[in-house]
């Protein structure tokens, strides 16, 4: 017998529960939908204002509301009050755009769903099971990204409202106060007449006080906004954030379904959708070409491999360049863990033996060629080996210098007097690194020219 006195249990576990991200995004998401964030001075305030305003003050109102009108139809009023209390229209379409996000990824994810339920639908066996698996994975990640979009919407939605909100009565309360202004300052002055001018201060201190009142009133609400905003800024990053690691889980998630390392990253000897492991074979060289090779070898460099140019860079030396053997020995891939190894022998690379020209011990010389290959080599040597060595002076998607500690990124560099590449060429590169499965340490940096941070 069931006591009606106990409370069943309610359970909290909804479908995201445990799935990491997944269950980060709605979580955040509920935590901006219930409105805790906004400021309690900001409740219950709106039309109240005007019929509070007219009862005391039925002359100045009248002129408030002209006052009102001007502000937000007349060029310079209306600017500076968009400068005061913002422009909820650009906002507000912010906010339309996060929607349009979430409503898309929401809608792509049930086509998702149908199309697999139509096409695999017949699939038994271990082969099957594991595809539904994986596939139930990607679309869960896909419903996190819209939760977390949608998230972001509503945040923006309700940063609009409330800065509407707030303009509004910032609004209407310098309009009130022209109009009370406007309204009384004629009394005032004719009571100054009538005493001559004796009662000039007191007038002064009148308008003073009114102006106090006022700005007191402003204030009010514009510190409730900000004190709100300062509340939202912090889960609408999070939200930031945690899209960044469910767009980095889904494409882990498509490589691990493609093969992990990408396009032509499989050799003979490894089954079609395996993630490089300790003892596997190295897989052979990408192909594709489909980066773009814009970081071109400098002018003066040209024919420095020749030994017969009189006109050659580093003359007398000669600077070498690698034939395809002796280039593979320097290519470097990502294994199954996001792992940087050596196509050598599959070790895990390490730069701490290295040197370079620029930034001295600890890392190495790279290039990316158009099919996203990297090419490291730690013996830098002027006018011997450097980064045209690698390539053979062929213009490359990225070069520069990368730091390595067992096998993770640490740092990446733009430095290469030979092809003095621009930030977007080696962010091409590593964006490809991590395409094919790449991850880099948690205090992984890039830095530009002279050794300063970007």
């Amino acid at each position: 017998m069931t006591n009606p006195l106990v409370a069943a249990e309610q359970s909290s576990t909804t479908w995201y529960t445990g799935l990491g991200l997944v269950e980060s995004a709605a979580q955040v998401s509920t935590g901006i939908q219930d409105n805790s964030w906004v400021d309690g001075t900001l409740g219950g305030v709106g039309g109240s204002l005007d019929i509070l305003g007219l009862a005391i003050d039925p002359l100045g109102s009248l002129v408030s509301w002209g006052v009102s009108w001007l502000m937000e139809h007349v060029r310079p009023l209306k600017e500076a009050l968009d400068w005061l209390a913002g422009n909820p229209d650009a906002i507000a379409a912010h906010a339309t755009t996060w929607q349009n996000v979430s409503t898309f990824t929401a809608d792509a994810q049930a086509q998702y769903m149908d199309a697999l339920s139509q096409e695999i639908a017949d699939w038994a066996g271990g082969s099957g099971d594991a595809y539904r698996q994986h596939a139930g994975l990607v679309a869960q990640v896909m419903q996190g990204i819209s939760s977390a979009a949608g998230g972001i919407s509503y945040a923006v939605e309700g940063a609009s409202l409330l800065v509407g909100l707030v303009r509004g009565i910032v609004r209407d309360l310098i309009a009130q106060f022209v109009g009370t202004l406007a309204a009384r300052l004629p009394q005032w002055l004719a009571e100054a007449g009538l005493t001559l001018g004796l009662a000039t201060p007191v007038v002064i201190g009148q308008v003073a006080a009114l102006v106090a009142k006022w700005v007191d009133k402003i204030q009010t609400f514009i510190r409730g906004l900000l004190n709100s905003l300062r509340r939202l800024l912090p889960k609408v990053e999070s939200l930031g954030e945690i899209l960044t690691g469910l767009k980095d889980e889904l494409a882990k998630l498509m490589r691990s379904a493609t093969g992990g390392g990408g396009r032509g990253s499989d050799g003979p000897d490894v089954p079609a959708g395996h993630r490089w492991r300790e003892g596997d074979p190295p897989p052979p060289p990408r192909s594709g070409n489909d980066l773009p090779t814009d970081a071109h070898l400098g002018q003066r460099y040209v024919g420095e491999n020749d030994p017969n140019n009189p006109n050659r860079a580093f003359r007398p030396d000669t600077v070498h360049y690698m034939d395809e053997v002796e280039r593979e020995a320097h290519r470097l891939f990502v294994d199954g863990d996001g792992n940087l190894r050596s196509a050598a022998d599959g070790s895990l690379y390490d730069t701490s033996a290295g040197s370079t020209h620029w930034s001295g011990q600890g890392r190495a010389i790279f290039v990316m060629d158009g099919s996203g290959n990297l090419y490291a080599t730690l013996d830098q040597f002027p006018g011997r080996i450097h980064h045209s060595s690698l390539l053979g002076g062929e213009s490359v998607a990225g070069a520069g210098e990368i730091e390595v500690r067992d096998g993770r990124l640490v740092a990446m560099t733009d430095q290469s007097g030979h092809y003095q590449p621009r930030a977007e060429h080696n962010d091409i590169a590593l964006q490809s690194l991590r395409d094919q499965g790449l991850s880099t340490d948690p205090d992984f940096a890039q830095y530009g020219w002279g050794g300063n941070r970007r």
